[in-house]
Parts: C-alpha cells; structure tokens; sequence
C-alpha cells in the first residue's frame, strides 16, 4: 500500500499526491459503504447527527452543520422514504420539525459505525505501532493546527 511505503520511507511523495491518494482511500470507504447500506455518504451522515442527537430540528441540523435548507429537504425526503427518520411536528412551536431515527435508521447507523470502526483500526494497522502512534499525534497536531479558511489562500506558500 502506498501509505505504507511512503511512512516506511521507500520513497517521498508530494503533499498533494499523498492528498489525493488519501482522498482515493476514503472515496473507496464512501463507495464500500454505499454498496452495504444503500445509503449516499451525505444521506448517512445526517442520518448519524440526527442519532447521535436523539433528534434534531430541521434548522438546527442545517445551522450546525453548514447544510443548506434545500439539500437538507432532500435528504430528509431520501432518509424518510427509505424510513430511516421520522418527522415529527413539535407542540412549542408547530412550524418547527424535529428529526428522529426510527429503529431501522439506528440499525443502519449501528452497522456503519462499526464499519467505520474496522476501517479505521485495519487503516491504522497497516503500520507498526510505533509508527503508528506517531501519525495518530502527527494528525491530531495536524487538525488542531489547520485552518479550514485559509486552504484555499495563496498566502501560505
């Protein structure tokens, strides 16, 4: 595997082809987990905030989560057809439409989780321990560092 190679020092990449190759792992754990669940990787992700909350206001799930009201509607359309959610009208405020994971949404986000678990720990394997010790605290300190804004800024070269 490249990672492998690369952190066992066989050869240097650039930052952005190891980027992209990262991106190529992750989109195969995207299209993995399409094919067992037959869920889209951005249905699911609403679907785990909305279990992961108990329940969720519509706004709420937008706000917090940066998604836009429109895509929002059709993913909760997608996520109720499917009955993986329900819509529940709230006695505060009757406008207002609070999200929760019916027992079949919570199952599937149950066997998600684990496959996140499995692919997490089996990505990690990949390295000795010391190694990998070493890139958990390098990409903690990686994330904490980071500034979503300024990726895209020039003025970081």
């Amino acid at each position: 595997m490249m990672l492998v190679n690369i952190l066992k020092g066989g050869y240097t990449l650039d930052e952005n082809t190891i980027i992209h190759k990262l991106l190529e792992v992750f989109e195969y754990k995207n299209e993995y987990q399409l094919q067992t669940s037959n869920i889209q990787p951005q249905d699911m992700y609403v679907l785990e905030r909305i279990f992961l909350n108990g329940k969720m206001l519509v706004k709420d799930l937008s706000k917090q989560y940066c998604i836009p009201p429109s895509t929002l509607t059709g993913i909760i359309d997608r996520l109720e057809n499917k009955k993986l959610i329900e819509r529940l009208r709230t006695n505060v405020d009757r406008r207002a439409i609070e999200l929760i994971a019916t027992p079949e949404g919570e199952i599937a986000v149950e066997k998600h989780m684990k496959e996140d678990k499995i692919f997490s720990m089996n990505f990690f394997n990949a390295l000795e321990q010391e190694k990998k010790k070493k890139l958990k605290e390098l990409l903690e300190e990686l994330l904490n560092n980071v500034n979503k804004d300024s990726l895209f800024s020039h003025d970081n070269e």
